[in-house]
């Protein structure tokens, strides 16, 4: 171990200087790196003491006897001056805005109604008897406000101000069956609000037909718009997406054309496109009451502003739009997300599915299938396919077509947008399917199977 105090000595003009203060240089067994700090005093004894208390701080930390000193001062000071600090870091962080307002919220409303006033009052008894007190908050809510001061606790220990997080082990509540599910508007129900909309009637389109979130909309600039491009578009800047990653929104022809229309003279490039939407839940239930839409179904789900992400999706499945394509455009890292959860399965034509499905029960039913000779022979699976030379089995041209509904209104009829470049460069595979076509080696392949 090193420990001893001396006074600084330096050169100044050429003439050698002394300190008036005395210095310490100390480092424990153990330790690589030798510490050295002013103790803040001449005298000599004073020195000699301060220094042994310092060394007798860091062993007794080392052993476990006391907290580390910032511990100890974090520990007196109130918790809502470590929010503070929290609040300040989150800037920096570039937590969203909404993140910033929701999440010190929740916490300032714990700390108010649990009577936290230093860390040490945080205990997982206290929460537990809030929770249970808390009728008129849903599961979900509640866990909400327990990753709320989990957030700020996992904060405070990494900033080294507390040993662990005392609320790390309260078990959340479940939330499996409670949880209040949305839906998408069907076609009825969008014209309605549509037509009660008012001011608001671009930014519902705007929702429906490109899935962007409310946050997103509320951040895109007429710079954003790429109106007059070859193929029109929405830039979502990285800044303004949830995921924080930079994505160009197709636009219908319509939605273009009503953009255009909405576009005021003199605009600039910095003008928010969608103005006074700050509380959009609030809006879109007024307008609903106005069209006489339930905002609660017989099934128990909800109707609100991120229902029309809902109905984006619903839309591309109705559309037949590909899985991996819709995934893409809803911007979702989980294919299953857009799937189950965003996808209301209730809307699909899942009877004129069935209906188009070829009969096999003897009258009645058309049983022929494509021969090799002469195109036609008795079967129970190719009725309704043919095959093409690389093997892939073909819609048969009397198969009956299944019709998807479409969410537009008569004023917004057109054809779906092309979701991918023309040409050469961007053509489809032959054959279709989750893996790609796979050239087959001759010699992997038997003698029966040639």
């Amino acid at each position: 171990m090193i420990a001893h105090i001396f006074k600084r000595r330096r050169k100044r003009d050429g003439h050698a200087t002394v300190s008036q203060s005395y210095y310490a240089r100390y480092r424990l067994d153990g330790d690589f790196a030798v510490t050295e700090l002013s103790l803040e005093t001449s005298d000599k004894q004073v020195a000699e003491k301060k220094l042994a208390d310092i060394i007798r701080e860091k062993e007794r930390e080392r052993a476990g006897l006391i907290a580390p000193k910032l511990q100890r001062d974090s520990a007196q000071k109130p918790l809502s001056a470590h929010l503070g600090d929290f609040k300040a870091d989150l800037v920096t962080l570039g937590r969203c805005a909404i993140y910033r307002r929701m999440v010190p919220g929740r916490i300032t409303r714990l700390l108010n109604e649990c009577a936290w006033r230093l860390p040490a009052d945080i205990t997982p008894d206290g929460f537990i008897g809030w929770r249970s007190k808390q009728t008129d908050l849903g599961p979900k809510t509640l866990n909400e406000y327990l990753n709320a001061i989990n957030v700020l606790l996992n904060w405070m220990e990494r900033q080294g101000r507390i040993g662990n997080n005392p609320l790390l082990k309260v078990v959340r509540v479940d939330v499996r069956g409670k949880q209040q599910r949305r839906r998408a508007f069907t076609d009825e129900e969008f014209g309605k609000l549509i037509a009660v909309a008012g001011n608001q009637r671009l930014l519902y389109l705007t929702a429906a037909f490109t899935g962007l979130r409310i946050g997103e909309l509320q951040q895109v600039v007429w710079g954003d718009l790429k109106l007059d491009h070859a193929r029109p578009h929405i830039f979502a800047r990285a800044e303004t997406t949830k995921n924080r990653k930079e994505a160009l929104i197709p636009l219908h022809p319509q939605l273009l054309k009503e953009l255009k229309e909405a576009k005021p003279q003199g605009a600039k490039e910095r003008d928010c496109v969608f103005l006074g939407c700050s509380n959009a839940d609030r809006m879109i239930r007024n307008d609903m009451e106005k069209a006489g839409i339930e905002r609660i179904d017989a099934m128990g789900r909800k109707l609100d502003f991120h229902c029309l992400r809902y109905t984006f999706a619903t839309m591309l499945a109705q559309h037949g739009v590909s899985q991996r394509m819709a995934q893409e455009l809803m911007r979702h890292s989980d294919p299953r997300l857009t799937a189950n959860i965003y996808t209301d399965v209730t809307m699909l034509p899942t009877f004129n599915a069935v209906h188009a499905l070829p009969w096999l029960g003897g009258e009645g039913g058309n049983q022929t299938v494509p021969s090799k000779k002469d195109g036609t022979q008795k079967g129970t699976q190719n009725g309704t396919q043919t095959s093409d030379l690389s093997g892939q089995k073909l819609a048969h041209p009397d198969a009956v077509a299944i019709q998807a509904p479409s969410l537009l209104k008569p004023d917004f009829q057109g054809d779906w947008p092309v979701l991918a470049a023309t040409g050469t460069d961007c053509q489809m595979a032959e054959r279709e399917g989750f893996e790609p076509s796979v050239p087959l080696r001759v010699h992997m392949i038997s003698n029966h199977a040639h």
